[in-house]
């Protein structure tokens, strides 16, 4: 059992039906209205308010007070769709009460009758970020510190950790405080704009903004307000802006975005604000009429352990009202609508008392008085659940007991969080150290970048096989793409009733588109278009030349684009792989060595390519073997019904006509031979020497020639130590990093010690 409920068990509890097995009721005395007791006893009361449950609350508010001022999150949001995008919140879960409710709902109204404070409330949506409050009653003087917590930055990415800044200074006049909220709020919805800019604005110029104002409509980022007072209550809460239904869509929207990403975190305790002039449907409290707020209550807490309802406005239920009134009494007592927390009521000051300023004591003093002289109110039993002390009561006692069960989650999660920005800090680079010789801090780091990219490409490494295995892959594609411009010869007059086993397996590529297939007609076609004054029965050799040219003429672009796969292929390994090893916490070495080994890959690529352009442009004598084709035909099978490729099952005879045709034949079927193997030697010659020269000319050359490259550039000029100096300048994004880790680990640490002292 914990502490705090050892500490309550000792006091006893009562059963009231409303399914929490008792709700403390609050002592009458005005001297200590936020101690929940058992008994109207003054002296019990007066004893309990100096016992170990006073102090174990005041221990974990202050721990409350403490997470928030360091920074961390009061709840974990999940990703809504506001006005810009955002990210989940990694941060700690800390139990906290969340107010929620519509327009006209009582809920500014309730704010202020719990802290003692007047809010901004304006016609329509007035709050439009949310304000947490904290209050504390460790005070002999009321004091308010109003601060702003930037968790989101203008583009709405989140801050690695939050900006907390206090908004003016300590204010000791409570008529000062709405005004500084109106301030606070409009500084927040202006982020870019210096928050100190809206100190002196007054409330003319904050309620009616230029025409070009580009505030935002609303905000996730919050206005912080702490109270302290001896009369208040150790409490805590979030304050969101009102439901809305009546305004635009994308409005509305965000507003119920707001409100579910806070609710939905599982230590929130939701206050629903109810106003007492709503109608009830026949089965439920959440199929309340137009109450939006009970119905998103409902669906983030469905077992109802983290909702409390608040109904306001009872003074409005006229004497006619009886229907109204029983249905309410009846929720008040706890026989309709049934929730594990109960009811409370609360009457609040209307727009008189509040223009006659009158004080919190004044405003408990005639909201007692409504409540004990006014029907049917009066005479319902159960007094703990009418009042603002006898509800700060309960929150607080619920909010403490969340606080005192959360305890070991928190210790867990403190804990994850710090070997966590441990270990990212580990994982950054160690920070420069002062070194009189920067030019040999550069020149070291240089040699072993050189030294990384020059094994990888001779594949001397086992860091980054990688870099090997990717252009091994390039080559065998264009092997593929070469072999599949093999020449499809058909020694027969027709081809379209034949098929070339042979070229079953050949794979079309993509951008390479294959020629043929030729039979004996096409290729006499092609020796006629060749002849000029050659003697009889002498073919052409530009016939042959032709024939080679379609085919040998596919070679030049899957050759380019291997080259170009493997320029691409070196040029990412040395700018993503390499240079983000060696470099990436210099920001201007990195970009300065990037610049010159660009240049460098550049003018290896272009004497690369003239090399190979000028291989592609050779050519050679190949032999031939159609003769032996044409003496075996029966490889060369009909098709069945005449569509080629489908061989007929079984395999039919020879066909006996080629005998006839060979004769009349015999020069095409000769040149046919001299170009398939023209085409076979070259074939083996160039998927043999286009990678050979690739890795020759381009990659072998590009690392023989970085490093003194490099060396030369850097070290030329007459200031190179103060370039050199420059250059070792630490990436800010990096130093930033660091900087932002060490702090949530020195927070963290302070959190945890709290924690520990916390028995």
């Amino acid at each position: 059992m914990s502490t705090l409920r050892r500490l309550i068990s000792r006091r006893g509890t009562t059963t009231n039906g409303y399914g929490d097995g008792g709700t403390p009721r609050p002592s009458t005395s005005d001297s200590d209205h936020d101690e929940p007791v058992d008994a109207p006893d003054a002296r019990e009361n007066s004893a309990i308010s100096s016992s170990d449950y006073a102090r174990r609350r005041r221990e974990l508010m202050a721990l409350y007070r403490d997470l928030r001022a360091l920074g961390f999150m009061p709840v974990r949001h999940v990703a809504v769709s506001l006005t810009f995008p955002c990210r989940a919140n990694a941060f700690l879960d800390v139990p906290n009460i969340t107010v929620i409710g519509g327009q006209s709902a009582g809920k500014s109204s309730l704010v202020e009758a719990v802290s003692g404070i007047n809010v901004p409330r304006d016609s329509g949506t007035c709050t439009r970020c949310p304000m947490e409050c904290t209050m504390s009653g460790e005070s002999d003087s009321w004091s308010c510190q109003i601060s702003l917590r930037f968790d989101y930055k203008q583009d709405g990415s989140k801050y690695a950790t939050p900006e907390t800044h206090a908004f003016g200074s300590i204010l000791t006049d409570k008529t000062a405080v709405e005004l500084w909220l109106r301030r606070a709020q409009a500084a927040i919805l202006h982020p870019h704009i210096q928050y100190q800019n809206f100190y002196t604005k007054t409330e003319d110029q904050l309620k009616n903004p230029p025409a070009d104002d580009r505030r935002l409509s609303f905000s996730k980022n919050a206005v912080l307000v702490e109270l302290r007072d001896s009369t208040l209550t150790d409490l805590g809460f979030v304050d969101l802006p009102g439901l809305i239904q009546n305004d635009a869509p994308e409005a509305i929207r965000v507003v119920r975005d707001l409100t579910v990403s806070r609710i939905n975190a599982r230590k929130t305790l939701i206050l629903v604000t109810i106003p007492m002039s709503g109608k009830f449907f026949p089965h439920s409290f959440y199929d309340l009429q137009n109450q939006e707020a009970a119905r998103l209550a409902k669906e983030a807490d469905r077992d109802g352990v983290r909702t409390i309802a608040v109904l306001t406005k009872p003074d409005l239920l006229g004497p006619g009202a009886t229907g109204s009134r029983q249905t309410w009494t009846d929720v008040l007592e706890g026989r309709r609508f049934e929730l594990k927390h109960g009811y409370y009521c609360v009457r609040l000051p209307d727009d008189a008392e509040r223009a006659q300023a009158i004080t919190k004591t004044e405003s408990e003093r005639r909201a007692t008085e409504y409540f004990n002289s006014t029907q049917p109110w009066r005479d319902i039993t159960d007094r703990s659940r009418f009042g603002v002390p006898n509800l700060s009561a309960c929150l607080s006692r619920l909010l403490v007991s969340h606080m005192e069960d959360s305890l070991p989650g928190l210790r867990r999660q403190v804990t994850g969080l710090l070997e966590k920005c441990s270990d990212d800090l580990n994982r950054l680079p160690s920070p420069p150290v002062s070194d009189s010789e920067p030019a040999a801090a550069v020149l070291l780091m240089v040699t072993e970048f050189c030294r990384a990219f020059r094994a990888a490409v001779f594949g001397d490494t086992e860091d980054h096989k990688a870099f090997v295995q990717t252009n091994r892959q390039h080559y065998a594609r264009f092997q593929a793409d070469i072999k599949s411009t093999v020449p499809d010869f058909r020694p027969f007059s027709g081809h379209v009733n034949y098929r070339n086993p042979n070229l079953d397996v050949v794979e079309t590529r993509d951008g390479v588109e294959p020629v043929g297939p030729l039979d004996l007609v096409d290729v006499r076609q092609v020796i006629t278009g060749s002849i000029t004054w050659e003697l009889p029965s002498h073919v052409p050799f530009d016939a042959m030349k032709s024939l080679v040219s379609r085919f040998t003429g596919q070679w030049r672009n899957p050759s380019l684009a291997c080259f170009q796969a493997v320029v691409k292929s070196a040029s990412d390994f040395l700018s993503d792989t390499l240079m983000d090893k060696y470099f990436a916490q210099f920001t201007q070495l990195k970009d300065y060595i990037r610049e010159l080994t660009c240049a460098e890959l550049d003018r290896c690529r272009v004497e690369a390519l003239k090399t190979l352009e000028k291989m592609l442009t050779e050519t050679h004598a190949w032999l031939g073997r159609y003769n032996s084709v044409h003496r075996h035909s029966g490889h060369y099978l009909p098709s069945v019904f005449g569509s080629p490729g489908r061989p007929r099952s079984p395999s039919p005879s020879p066909v006996r006509y080629i005998e006839i045709e060979g004769v009349a034949f015999s020069d095409e079927l000769h040149l046919m031979a001299k170009t398939r193997a023209y085409w076979q030697i070259a074939y083996q010659r160039i998927i043999d020497y286009v990678p050979l020269l690739i890795e020759h000319e381009f990659n072998q050359r590009m690392a023989e020639r970085l490093q003194p490259m490099l060396f030369e550039q850097l070290l030329s000029g007459s200031d190179v130590g103060v370039k050199m100096q420059e250059l070792m300048a630490e990436d800010p994004v990096v130093c930033a990093q660091r900087r932002s880790l060490k702090m949530q680990i020195e927070r963290l640490s302070e959190i945890k010690q709290k924690l520990d002292g916390l028995t």
